[in-house]
């Protein structure tokens, strides 16, 4: 009988340690996987954006016309078929010897897809066409808007953008609106040409822009691009081409505090 008691009291002496074991071990993995959660949530989050602040002169992408179906023109001849259209195709420049060249002016062609300085892509699938009529020589013009106006960032320096020309002797120009509220037309250049070419002009530094001294909010907006028709040219229907927008900007004012502005 002592035996028989000497063995239940064994075995229950036994049963209990291994209870305590099994739950000290389960704690203490429970409690190891703790930490090793908290210190996943304490790890600072990795990031893949190489995205760098910018300052100095950037080129901006204004629009790249992959998706311009919004734009609208107006002309100011009473008479024929004024619109805008979407078409298919990019740039094709060609050199003296009458190849093909890319964007770096080699043989070649422009590439599908472009990644500007900002980081983002931009197709280049579709250009921007528009189609009028001249009659009144030197009067008639057509003007090409966008949905909305375009504020252009940092302290405009240079206005870029790509045209094809059908050798007709018109000029294209752009209209920017300044903070005050005045509106600016800037010659870009003759059409006189045929084929692609990129058409650049130099914004004038009497054009008032953002102040030196203060962060203010005195950016530019782009309005328009329009056609003035020749005084020596033949009148009919005119067509017009426009692809890869860019306006090359200084960001160098504006690299301070940017969240509290002199505006109050």
């Amino acid at each position: 009988m002592n035996c028989k008691s000497r063995l239940i009291t064994l075995t229950t002496a036994i049963g209990f340690i291994m209870l305590l074991y099994g739950a000290g071990g389960y704690n203490l993995k429970a409690q190891q996987g703790n930490e090793a959660k908290d210190e996943k949530k304490a790890a600072p989050a990795t990031t893949t954006d190489t995205k760098k602040k910018q300052d100095g002169l950037v080129m901006d992408w204004l629009n790249d016309f992959e998706s311009c179906e919004d734009w609208r023109a107006n002309a100011t001849c009473p008479i024929g078929d004024t619109k805008i259209r979407k078409i298919p195709g990019k740039p094709r420049p060609v050199n003296e010897n009458g190849q093909p060249v890319n964007e770096s002016g080699q043989p070649g062609e422009f590439a599908n897809e472009e990644t500007d300085e900002n980081g983002i892509s931009h197709k280049n699938e579709y250009v921007l066409g528009v189609k009028t009529y001249f009659m009144d020589r030197g009067f008639d013009r057509v003007e090409a808007f966008p949905p909305n106006e375009y504020i252009i960032r940092g302290k405009a320096k240079e206005i870029k953008v790509w045209v094809l020309g059908r050798k007709f002797r018109h000029t294209l120009f752009v209209k920017l609106r300044d903070y005050r509220g005045q509106i600016h037309k800037i010659k870009i250049g003759r059409l006189d040409f045929w084929g692609w070419k990129e058409l650049s002009v130099i914004v004038p530094g009497w054009l008032p822009q953002s102040s030196t001294y203060a962060l203010l909010d005195r950016n530019l907006h782009f309005v328009s691009f329009f056609v003035e028709c020749d005084t020596y040219e033949v009148p009919g229907v005119f067509y017009v081409y426009l692809d890869q927008f860019r306006v090359i900007t200084d960001l160098s004012e504006f690299t301070g505090d940017e969240s509290i502005k002199d505006t109050w």
